[in-house]
């Protein structure tokens, strides 16, 4: 725009709203960060709220950075520090506990990479972080545990690959409330530390991928009840304690799903060779099933690869199930087995059944195939 003419070039270098967002080694390779460049692109923003973006591999002197932006944290309302998984971080540990020395007021969301340190260099254990930035309302991080000190607004938090027993100072039960938080997401480690550590009364969805299962043989604390939450999406890998427990703990769950929604096709079919761990917590007496009172009323179900069997014996134990979606109908995945396709068409009298993506019926009985 501001090649069209002098005078349009003229009225954005005057409007604040056009330097608000700040870009710090965005091009690329290791960049030098001209202070004065950065400094007058801040003053063209006025007192407006500031976002910043940071490649932290890719700036020479992060100091420069530091002082530039030191009277301006309390302008940031949003922070990212995108990081570039397959590089070492220029940025050194101390660099990154200065930065989140300083009070961020008005900050309402960050999100921080995977910074990894130099291992020659420094210690590269992740870092337990506190931050003052009361108004933050969505959170995410990698490999270091960052929480504000104060959650009072927190609604999204999402922790990836941050494992609390490698932390420089693990989280204990019940040590941190987060009273509004209503959506969590735990990537590429163990969930159980923080459902034990968090108290999350309003929490209204869980998503947890991790391909480990919880192990049997150790102690296992009590978790706490979910009474709002609403929708769990729980990576199956197999028989898990942490989630067989908590599933139980959540009396008005509706949706469930052994898979993430939103990556099927990072599906691989040819690496599951046991049905859903749903299943497997079913009693095996039908009569059971149907008198059973320990299930949450859950209302859809969405599973990787199932049987009709499977279905059928789900639909008994939870009959306030209405709508199935199976990514797979069988799990053999070579070929259909005998009465299959007439066994679906059946459970469509009781149940919206959709396969793959196919949209949901719109109302059950009729055929989405």
């Amino acid at each position: 725009m501001m090649l069209v003419c002098r005078s349009w070039r003229q009225i954005i270098m005057d409007a604040p709203c056009f330097w608000t967002t700040v870009y710090i080694g965005a091009g690329a390779g290791p960049q030098g960060v001209e202070k004065g460049c950065l400094e007058e692109v801040l003053g063209r923003s006025g007192r407006l709220p500031l976002m910043a973006i940071i490649a932290p591999e890719r700036v020479l002197n992060f100091q420069v950075i530091h002082d530039t932006l030191r009277g301006q944290f309390q302008r940031l309302s949003t922070l990212a520090l995108v990081a570039d998984e397959a590089a070492v971080s220029l940025l050194t540990p101390e660099d990154l506990q200065q930065l989140f020395r300083h009070p961020l007021p008005i900050l309402k969301r960050l999100h921080v990479g995977r910074i990894r340190f130099d291992l020659t260099l420094h210690d590269w254990s992740p870092r337990r972080i506190t931050i003052d930035a009361p108004e933050l309302q969505e959170l995410s991080s990698k490999y270091h545990f960052i929480f504000p000190e104060f959650p009072s607004y927190l609604a999204s938090l999402s922790l990836t690959a941050v494992f609390n027993d490698s932390l420089d100072s693990p989280l204990t039960s019940g040590c941190l409330e987060i009273p509004l938080l209503l959506g969590l997401y735990i990537s590429e480690c163990d969930p159980t530390p923080f459902l034990l550590a968090f108290i999350t009364p309003s929490l209204r969805k869980l998503v947890v991928n991790y391909d480990t299962p919880s192990p049997d043989h150790e102690p296992f604390p009590p978790l706490r009840a979910y009474s709002k939450l609403e929708e769990l999406q729980w990576f199956d890998r197999g028989p898990d304690r942490t989630f067989s427990t908590l599933l139980r703990l959540c009396p008005n769950l509706t949706r469930y799903s052994n898979y993430l929604v939103g990556h099927e096709t990072e599906v691989n079919f040819y690496a599951i060779d046991t049905p859903a761990t749903i299943l497997s917590l079913l009693p095996d007496d039908i009569e059971a099933r149907r008198t059973s009172s320990c299930w949450p009323l859950l209302e859809e179900i969405l599973l990787d690869v199932a049987r009709c069997e499977e279905i059928s014996a789900l639909i008994d134990a939870i009959p306030s199930i209405k709508r199935v979606r199976v990514l797979r109908s069988f799990a053999s995945r070579k070929k259909e087995e005998p009465g299959e396709t007439e066994s679906f068409s059946s459970l469509r009298q009781k149940v919206d059944l959709a396969f793959w993506l196919d949209p949901w019926s719109s109302s059950p009985g009729e055929n989405g195939m």
